[in-house]
C-alpha cells in the first residue's frame, strides 16, 4: 500500500464552476470517488484499530507477568545484598576495557568478547559474516520473507487445557520468526475451569539445508510470550533425514549430556528436558532464553511449552502462550576473546585481597572449566595499573579470557562471583 496519500485518494480535484458541477455524469463520478475514499478510510481505520487492540492486549499481558517478576527479583536482590565480602556482575555498565587502551591490558576490537544484553550472555568474539539463521530468510529487495522452507507442526495431545476440541484463538505461527516487535505467535485457550492445571503443547520446527547449505547448528534462541509467564519444559532435536515433525522422528535432548543435573542455579542456563528427574529443569515463567552448544547437525527441533498462569474474563479462564521470537542458528566465533569488568567495594569498605574469582558458566562441564576460562585481577596504584595488590582498593578490575573447547562449544559467561577480604574505609 502506498505511503503517499495522493496515490490512494480516488477523488479528483476539479475546478468549481458557478455553484457546482453542471454535468450529471461528472456529479455521479465525484460521488462514486467520494464513496470509494470513505470506504478505504473506513477499512484502514478498522485495520489500525485491530492492530492497536492487538498491541494493547500484548502490553497488558506482558505488564501483568512482569509485575510478578519484579516482585520476585526484588526479593532475590534483598537476599543477595546480605552477602558480605562478595560482589558479582549486576550491570553491563561494569564492562570497562576502554580505560586500559594504551596499557599492557589493552584489548583489540577483534579479540573483544561479544555481549548480548537481551539474552544476558557474554561469549566469544562473533564472526558476523560467517554466522546465519537456519529459519529466518532475507533478500536484498524485500528484506525478511517467509520462505516455503519454513515448516512447523503444533501438537496439543499431551494433556491439559490445550487439547483437541478446546476453544482456541491463534495468530500465525510464522509470527514467531518475524523481526517485527508488533508480531507474536500467541495461542489463547478459553476454558470453563482451571482444574486441569495448565495449557501445554509441542512445537516442531524443521531445519532445512536447502537455503543455508548446511545443517550445522550451535545456537537456539527463544522468547516465550507473554514474558515471564510461560514454562519451557523441554527442547530436543533430531537429525533424521526428512523429519515428519512428529514423535516418530526420534528425539534427543539438546542438553544430551545432562550438564549440571539437579543444580537449581543452572535452570534456564541449560536446555531443559534432560535431567534425570523429569520436569525438574523446566524453565518456569521464562525470560528470553539463549543456548549455545557444540556443533550439531540438526534437521528439526521440538519445544514443549506450558502455561500455568491465566486471566479471568467474564467468569472464564483464559490461557495465552506462544513465542514472540525464535531463532535457530549457526554462529561462527573466534577461538578466544577477552573483556574487563569493574567491581567496586561498598562505600564503607576497601578490598584488601581477592580470595576467589568463580565464573558462572553452565554450558561447559566443570572438568573443562580451566580450559574455557581464565582471569587476571587488575589493581590501580596511583596512576598506574598492575596485577600487584597495593593492599587496599576501593575498586578492582577483572580481565576475563574465554576459550573455545575442542568440541567447538563457545563458553557462555552468565556471571562472575568475586569473594574478597576487606578492611574498614574509615
Amino acid at each position: 500500500m502506498a505511503d503517499n496519500m495522493t496515490e490512494i485518494i480516488n477523488t479528483k480535484k476539479r475546478d468549481a464552476q458557478y455553484a457546482g458541477p453542471v454535468d450529471s455524469n461528472d456529479y455521479n463520478s465525484r460521488i462514486e470517488e467520494n464513496y470509494q475514499d470513505l470506504l478505504f478510510l473506513y477499512n484502514k481505520a478498522n485495520i489500525v484499530d485491530a492492530k492497536l487492540q492487538e498491541a494493547f492486549e500484548r502490553v497488558l499481558k506482558d505488564h501483568a507477568m512482569l509485575s510478578n517478576a519484579i516482585v520476585d527479583l526484588s526479593n532475590r536482590i534483598s537476599a543477595l545484598e546480605v552477602d558480605d565480602g562478595r560482589v558479582s556482575i549486576y550491570s553491563y555498565s561494569q564492562i570497562d576495557y576502554a580505560r586500559f587502551t594504551g596499557t599492557e591490558f589493552s584489548i583489540g576490537s577483534s579479540e573483544l568478547l561479544s555481549i548480548d544484553p537481551h539474552y544476558n550472555v557474554v561469549t566469544l568474539p562473533k564472526v558476523a559474516n560467517a554466522s546465519s539463521s537456519k529459519i529466518k530468510f532475507y533478500n536484498p529487495s524485500n528484506g525478511q520473507v517467509i520462505s516455503d522452507l519454513f515448516k512447523v507442526n503444533i501438537q496439543n495431545n499431551i494433556g491439559g487445557i490445550d487439547s483437541p476440541g478446546a476453544i482456541v484463538n491463534t495468530t500465525p505461527v510464522y509470527n514467531a520468526i518475524l523481526d517485527d516487535p508488533t508480531k507474536v505467535w500467541s495461542r489463547t485457550i478459553v476454558s470453563e475451569t482451571n482444574a486441569l492445571g495448565a495449557a501445554q503443547l509441542t512445537f516442531y520446527c524443521k531445519i532445512s539445508a536447502e537455503f543455508t547449505g548446511s545443517l550445522k547448528t550451535n545456537c537456539v534462541k527463544l522468547n516465550p510470550y507473554p514474558m515471564h509467564s510461560v514454562g519451557v519444559y523441554s527442547i530436543e532435536y533430531t537429525n533424521k533425514e526428512n523429519p515428519t515433525l512428529t514423535d516418530a522422528d526420534g528425539w534427543t535432548p539438546l542438553n544430551f549430556n545432562s550438564l549440571y543435573d539437579g543444580e537449581q542455579q543452572a535452570i534456564g542456563k541449560v536446555p531443559p528436558g534432560a535431567w534425570i528427574i523429569a520436569g525438574t529443569d523446566e524453565v518456569k515463567n521464562s525470560s528470553p532464553l539463549c543456548f549455545y552448544f557444540s556443533d550439531i547437525d540438526m534437521t528439526a527441533i521440538r519445544i514443549v511449552l506450558r502455561q500455568e498462569n491465566y486471566f479471568k474474563e467474564l467468569g472464564k479462564y483464559v490461557y495465552t502462550y506462544g513465542l514472540s521470537d525464535l531463532d535457530i542458528r549457526y554462529d561462527k566465533f573466534a577461538t578466544s576473546g577477552k573483556t574487563i569488568f569493574n567491581f567496586k567495594a561498598p562505600s564503607d569498605k576497601l578490598i584488601s585481597a581477592v580470595v576467589s574469582v568463580d565464573p558462572v558458566i553452565f554450558n561447559v562441564p566443570r572438568s573443562q572449566m580451566s580450559n574455557a576460562f581464565s582471569y587476571r585481577v587488575i589493581y590501580q596504584d596511583g596512576v598506574n595499573y598492575s596485577t600487584n595488590n597495593p593492599g587496599a582498593s576501593s575498586e578492582i578490575w577483572v580481565e576475563v579470557t574465554l576459550n573455545m573447547l575442542d568440541d567447538k562449544t563457545p563458553p557462555i559467561l552468565s556471571d562472575l562471583i568475586i569473594d574478597y577480604d576487606y578492611i574498614s574505609a574509615e
